[in-house]
């Protein structure tokens, strides 16, 4: 086999042959036409780019017919790249236009450069683009042989030898997107990128596969966060948000926030065995929302969840195999089928994952946080005049100091990120000054407010005791719902519990709460003929 390397060819030299049909496609080894539009147009924007084109394979050949011997070349490698220059040259297509995302996003830096071919075909470029592109030279390799075998070889091992992976393509693109996927994923070769510990240590698959699943699996994060909906994480999908994000912000509050949830489910899967793919994909999205939305406490039964929802889901998936009924058909039907079936298909994640969060949820049992953070208008003038306008705060240091309106805050007693409700019995009125803000001060606060639930306010003894007079109307506010009741007969009979009568105000919140409390903070009353409310505790004190 004799190899020939000529450096002269030029672009329009394979628009000449290819249009004499000197040269070639062998179809008994050579695939078809693949390539897409996109795919032909960004290669055409390369060359227009000065990239450099990869070389090209020919077995240069000979036929006699007649007497008169003609010269022919086969190509062994190129077919899709010289189908893209001839199309193109004979006006096929328009090329794509950075500034026009609906087809392709271009990343930043290539918007900003200069591109006076941008939506063109080649009869709409200027004579000196036209020139440009055909006058652009590339590298061939000739080949001559009479041993057909030996060129059919090299196409293997051309085609079929150790190519670049999708995401080694990926890995090599200009951008922070790309740095923030190799911090995340992990490139064991470079010291400065090990990977978090999530993708390094507890997911399955090698170093290029749990690159491509961080990047897919941020790229939903992320949609989900912006937009609110699922989105396909297809090869191409991936290759559009590394072009469009090459500007990413690492220190962005979304980056930061993907890398606190890895590190947590790291944390709470560690020593384990290792997560697959579909699962660390559900994973991040159920800690997202569980972060922002359930009290913790969660990530201590997590694991052991994720392999009850597995159990399940594997004897659903053998109930099906042997054509018998399951109570866990469903762990099946909408989870397990689907990770084996367009798995990469955003309707089929967001499918698979509303299954997921419902079953895991309720497995975990975890305690949702009160979706009012901020107390109403209303509540926050009751805790005004229900703490006589005394900032408890200082009352805790020892000094009863006057608030005013414009100078007031209302402090949650239990913080509402450890399931702190946001009602009147969790609040009281402090200084915004002196709003406990460090874990420490607001768990010294916490603590002495429990200690003084049994003192009145100005530290004097009870004036009355349990009950107020009958036809008393008492109401308590929990849970967003207002509970009411009545005094009969010297006990407090809740409205619609059939008559049932309560001895203390403590005993009628335990049934409202489901927790033991200190009912006088909780019970406002109407006393017979009196048209105010006020807090029982309150009442009790007043002469």
């Amino acid at each position: 086999m004799k190899v020939e390397i000529e450096m002269d060819w030029t672009v329009g030299r394979l628009i000449d042959l290819w249009h004499e049909q000197i040269l070639r496609v062998d179809h008994e080894y050579q695939r078809g036409l693949r390539w897409t539009e996109v795919q032909k147009c960004m290669f055409i924007d390369s060359i227009f780019r000065d990239y450099s084109v990869p070389a090209f394979y020919f077995h240069l050949r000979e036929s006699t017919a007649g007497g008169i011997t003609n010269t022919y070349y086969d190509i062994v490698d190129g077919q899709q790249r010289i189908e893209a220059i001839y199309s193109y040259s004979e006006g096929a297509f328009p090329l794509l236009d950075p500034s026009d995302e609906s087809k392709f996003r271009f990343p930043d830096f290539v918007k900003e450069d200069p591109c006076p071919w941008a939506g063109k075909r080649f009869e709409e470029l200027p004579d000196e683009l036209q020139s440009k592109l055909k006058s652009n030279q590339i590298v061939v390799y000739n080949i001559t042989t009479a041993n057909e075998n030996l060129i059919r070889d090299l196409f293997i091992r051309l085609q079929g030898g150790t190519p670049l992976t999708a995401q080694d393509k990926r890995d090599s693109w200009p951008g922070n997107f790309t740095e923030f996927v190799l911090k995340i994923g992990g490139k064991k070769e470079v010291e400065k990128w090990p990977g978090v510990p999530l993708f390094r240590e507890l997911v399955k698959g090698n170093e290029q596969r749990r690159r491509q699943l961080a990047a897919q699996i941020y790229i939903l994060y992320w949609t989900m966060r912006e937009k609110n909906e699922f989105c396909d994480i297809k090869s191409r999908n991936i290759d559009e948000f590394y072009h469009s994000q090459v500007g990413f912000d690492g220190n962005s509050r979304e980056a930061r926030r993907f890398e606190k949830i890895c590190a947590k489910i790291h944390e709470v899967f560690s020593g384990k065995p290792k997560i697959t793919g579909h699962y660390v994909i559900h994973l991040v999205l159920l800690v997202d929302s569980l972060l922002d939305e359930y009290v913790p406490g969660w990530e201590g039964h997590l694991a052991a969840k994720l392999n009850e929802f597995e159990d399940r889901r594997s004897e659903a998936a053998d109930a099906t195999k042997r054509r018998r009924e399951s109570e866990f058909r469903r762990y099946y039907s909408e989870y397990g089928q689907w990770t084996q079936t367009r798995s990469d298909d955003g309707k089929t994640i967001r499918r698979r994952h509303a299954f997921f969060q419902e079953e895991m949820l309720k497995l975990l049992e975890p305690t949702r946080l009160d979706k009012n953070r901020s107390f109403t208008e209303s509540q926050r003038k009751t805790v005004f005049f229900r703490d006589m306008e005394l900032c408890q705060y200082c009352r805790m240091k020892g000094n009863d100091h006057k608030v005013s309106w414009k100078d007031s805050d209302i402090h949650h007693v239990l913080p509402h990120t450890k399931g702190g409700e946001t009602n009147i019995q969790n609040a009281v009125l402090v200084h915004r000054e002196c709003h406990p803000r460090s874990e420490q001060e607001v768990e010294e606060f916490r603590l002495w407010w429990q200690a003084s639930q049994g003192h009145s306010l100005d530290s004097k003894s009870p004036k009355r005791s349990f009950p107020p007079p009958d036809g008393t109307v008492a109401k308590f506010e929990f849970g967003g719902q207002i509970h009411f009741g009545e005094f009969r007969e010297g006990m407090l009979v809740l409205s619609g519990s059939h008559g049932k009568g309560f001895e203390s105000f403590s005993a009628a919140s335990k049934e409202v709460t489901k927790t033991s409390r200190n009912g006088w903070r909780d019970w406002f009353l109407r006393l017979p003929d009196e048209l105010d409310w006020k807090l029982a505790d309150d009442w009790r004190y007043q002469n």
